[in-house]
């Protein structure tokens, strides 16, 4: 897994700063900035190139000699920038953005820079033949959880066997919290192969189902296709037309297969062309390497499926329907010090399938309380499994299941096709 950052889009080289240290070295008393004239900016050039000329350099060693040709071929950068009108403007409005948003991300020695709490979409990666090698990462996060498949299978064997037993159910639903982990984990080397280094972005909405998951993934990589692709050839390609990018937008372009790369002489309509071509190859490469993506999602929703029915459950009120169809499913943290701290509560009215918050727990209420309450109705105490992100997702699937009993329970020439639970606002409890 690597990052391809590209300057001007994703950070910035000061080229003021980087010609301004030279002079303070030097001892030179000229100092540049987007207002100075082109005299001022040409003596400080000149001043710059000699302390690197190679003429005084041959008494030097061999690092202070690469150093030193590296510096010239910085210096010929900024010069490039600096002397040139049209780029002059053009840069000077790009470093003035990135130094109000995001100065994090202006680097002063020319070194290309990266903001690792982003999400990153590398297009790089998907105008590449070569997908990208996620090997490393998906054997250093198997060798970090001491991961190992044959211990799921074992446990799940172990529950077939006696799926009553408790410590047999948290024996199976151990084995597959940590896969659900190592799948978590994992989701990152798939959206890596389609461009999206570090990804946090946090999905559309909320689980209230694990039969969603899925679904939510196919939608998250519909919407990242439709939001990123088009845009970012596009920015990445006005960079590179305008010379800020180190390399050109295709730098591993094959011959054959992909199109030429973009520089400062590709003509308007040429440049069109290739900017057609290169969305076609980025969303066909999309297209094709969604399917990682796709194959862990649909891993990781099976797992959850499983671990919400593992989810434990405390009845705290027996329901009586026939006088109020609503039930009511409290979710708490793990127990923490002996005590269980209530999140929420979710109520589902069996007649129609329809569920929302009832309540939402600020004060710290505690389940050794809820027991000492006069409920009003019916009420389910589910225990969440920390690792499971979603807030609402295992009172949801409780509550599913809950209406599916009640349905199988009616006679059959009763029983209607089971409405799905109608998702609530996602609530905002303490502790999540």
């Amino acid at each position: 897994m690597s990052y391809d950052t590209v300057e001007g889009i994703h950070y910035i080289f000061d080229r003021y700063a980087f010609i301004n240290k030279i002079m303070e070295d030097g001892g030179f008393p000229v100092r540049i900035s987007e207002s100075s004239d082109k005299a001022d900016i040409s003596k400080a050039f000149g001043h710059a190139r000699g302390m690197y000329h190679p003429d005084r350099q041959t008494r030097t060693g061999e690092e202070m000699r690469k150093k030193a040709e590296q510096k010239t071929l910085l210096i010929g950068d900024c010069e490039r920038f600096l002397n040139n009108a049209e780029l002059k403007t053009f840069y000077d409005a790009k470093l003035a953005d990135f130094r109000e948003n995001t100065p994090h991300l202006v680097s002063k020695d020319g070194t290309a820079m990266i903001d690792l709490s982003r999400t990153f979409f590398d297009i790089s990666a998907l105008l590449s033949d070569k997908i990208v090698d996620t090997s490393g990462f998906e054997a250093q996060v198997k060798s970090m959880l001491q991961y190992d498949e044959s211990r799921v299978e074992q446990a799940k064997s172990l529950f077939d066997m006696l799926p009553e037993n408790p410590k047999v159910q948290a024996v199976y639903r151990d084995a597959l919290t940590q896969k659900y982990v190592y799948l978590t984990l994992l989701e990152d080397s798939a959206w890596a192969k389609v461009g999206y280094m570090n990804r946090k972005e946090k999905d559309d909405g909320f689980l209230a189902s694990p039969k969603d998951y899925t679904k939510r993934i196919e939608a998250a990589l519909q919407k990242s296709a439709a939001r990123d692709i088009d845009s970012t050839v596009e920015r990445n390609g006005e960079i590179a037309r305008l010379g800020m990018a180190k390399t050109p937008l295709m730098l591993d372009a094959v011959e054959g297969t992909m199109p030429a790369a973009v520089n400062e002489q590709t003509a308007p309509e040429q440049y069109e062309g290739l900017m057609v071509k290169f969305k076609e190859v980025a969303r066909k490469n999309f297209d094709l390497r969604a399917d990682y993506v796709r194959d862990v999602a649909k891993q990781k929703q099976e797992v959850l499926e499983t671990l919400c029915t593992l989810s434990l459950t405390e009845e705290l009120k027996t329901p009586d329907l026939g006088k109020d169809p609503v039930v009511d499913f409290i979710l708490l943290n793990p127990p923490d010090e002996g005590r269980q701290k209530a999140l929420f509560r979710m109520f589902l009215d069996t007649s129609t399938g329809n569920a929302g918050i009832a309540e939402t727990y600020s004060g710290g209420k505690t389940l050794a309380e809820l027991k000492t309450e006069t409920l009003p109705r019916g009420t389910y105490a589910i225990t969440r499994n920390p690792e499971i992100s979603d807030l609402m997702v295992e009172a949801g699937a409780a509550a599913e299941r809950f209406l599916d009993k009640v349905e199988a329970a009616k006679p059959k020439a009763e029983q209607k096709p089971v409405k799905k639970i109608r998702k609530p606002k996602a609530p905002k409890a303490p502790g999540q």
